[in-house]
């Protein structure tokens, strides 16, 4: 069995506490925990389709002690996603809902909470080989489409964990509530760094436009919350100058760039009332956070994602590899840490590699640094957005539509996703929009879909974008 990285400092303190109020101790953790282990010993891989809630978060924890490698998924994934991920990585076991349609000769092995966990008909030899530092899967891209994961070691987990715990002084005392789903990197690092240090966590999935959501927040004596840009814009449509928390004390956001009018109205609410605010920077590729801004910084620093996390180290590059160091030059943002993953995997035979990062990781957005080392992100060298805190790659979202059917391409910022269509009586805009918003995982509001007769091309065939942006 694997070292966890739960504390046991605080046996009789409350680890989680579910949304009918019941807590479960950290001895009742430790507990449950080591009870699931038995089913999930090191060898096994197992796909764990959950939500925020007890029995996904006891497999998580159980796959982590017994030495099984999980991959977190989310319990509405797309069956045409689901699919191809099983296809590609050939699982042992998958955790699930009861309600679900089960893969083909699934057998139960337990069933807790609407849940089951399931052993699949799969030859020995047809088992993926997993790194023996293999210890979570997490995906790079939303639910795009792509099969492509990333590779996480028990020491990647842990050294996140601890950074964070540290800039953002988390004791045991604190009381997170999981504003963010488990099976993203950042909501998962939030469950993370309070288990380290025997603080307790909230389960939740209400939405942040629902009355008890809130009241969980006021009822549990919530201390923290994060989340995304778009979770803060739907905070200040709320009002959150008027919104009574009197046990909050600090909120955070990464996931994506909120805009920085926004970014300073949050700051000073949460000034006046006595709560920090916290701007961060992250990628899945780092476990979870790089960089984050102190409170007081963001005055005078309003949009920067100010600087490496404590343990962690960030520099920029130009294209031919020379460090950039004079303030206002811009390059890559290259980050160096000992929460950098191993690397990716796009196949199961890449489940058995080692460590190909080597602490280092090229982050693929461009940014500046200022006098001070705080640090600027200016824009992407690759075809992703970030959206509700989700990472999209236009490329997969093109293929997606491809596969449907339409000929189209996509483009955006970091708030919309835009869709330039061939139109054709095959497809129609809503219906198109709510087929995309469901299998990339984000709301129909951040997708436009515009229809046209044929998609302007350059001399060359390929599409020309700047053309399309003009029409946007």
């Amino acid at each position: 069995m694997r070292v966890s990285l739960i504390s046991r400092e605080h046996p009789q303190r409350p680890a989680f506490i579910e949304q009918d109020g019941r807590a479960l101790s950290y001895a009742g953790l430790h507990e449950a925990i080591d009870d699931w282990a038995a089913d999930l010993a090191a060898g096994e891989l197992v796909f764990v389709l959950g939500d925020n809630d007890l029995p996904t978060a006891l497999c998580y924890l159980g796959a982590q002690r017994g030495g099984a490698v999980a991959l977190l998924l989310a319990r509405n994934i797309h069956e045409a996603q689901f699919a191809r991920l099983m296809g590609v990585y050939r699982p042992s076991l998958v955790f699930m809902p009861v309600t679900a349609t089960l893969p083909d000769g699934a057998t139960l092995v337990r069933e807790a909470g609407g849940y089951g966990l399931y052993r699949l008909p799969l030859a020995a030899a047809s088992r993926p080989a997993l790194h023996a530092d293999l210890a979570l899967l997490l995906a790079t891209s939303g639910s795009t489409g792509s099969p492509r994961l990333v590779r996480l070691t028990m020491a990647n987990l842990e050294a996140n964990a601890d950074s964070i715990a540290q800039y953002l002084g988390i004791t045991c005392d604190e009381r997170a509530i999981t504003s963010l789903p488990m099976n993203y990197s950042y909501g998962l690092s939030v469950i993370n760094s309070h288990l380290r240090v025997g603080a307790s966590i909230v389960l939740s999935n209400g939405s942040l436009m629902d009355g008890g959501f809130w009241r969980q927040v006021n009822e549990q004596r919530v201390t923290s919350f994060a989340g995304v840009p778009f979770s803060y814009d739907m905070l200040l449509k709320l009002r959150l100058a008027r919104m009574e928390l009197p046990s909050v004390r600090t909120l955070t956001q990464a996931g994506g760039r909120l805009d920085p009018a926004k970014l300073a109205q949050v700051a000073e609410i949460c000034r006046a009332k006595g709560i920090r605010f916290f701007p961060m920077y992250g990628q899945t590729e780092a476990t979870a956070r790089i960089a984050y801004l102190e409170p007081e910084e963001i005055a005078h620093k309003a949009g920067s994602i100010g600087r490496a996390i404590p343990g962690g180290r960030l520099w920029l590059e130009s294209d031919d590899g020379r460090v950039l160091d004079a303030a206002g030059e811009v390059g890559e943002l290259i980050y160096a840490g000992a929460n950098v993953s191993m690397g990716y995997a796009g196949c199961a035979d890449d489940l058995a590699l080692g460590d190909v990062n080597r602490g280092v990781l090229r982050t693929g957005d461009l940014a500046r640094i200022d006098e001070e080392g705080c640090f600027y992100i200016e824009g992407r060298r690759r075809r992703f957005l970030k959206i509700f805190g989700i990472r999209v790659s236009l490329d997969a979202v093109e293929r997606i539509a491809a596969d449907l059917g339409v000929v189209c391409a996509a483009h955006g910022a970091d708030d919309k996703l835009v869709i330039h269509a061939e139109q054709t009586p095959q497809w129609n805009a809503p219906a198109l929009r709510a087929d995309l918003a469901q299998r990339i995982g984000v709301h129909p509001s951040a997708i436009a879909v515009n229809a046209l007769t044929e998609l302007p091309r350059l001399p060359t065939g390929k599409v020309d974008y700047p053309c399309l942006s003009q029409l946007s």
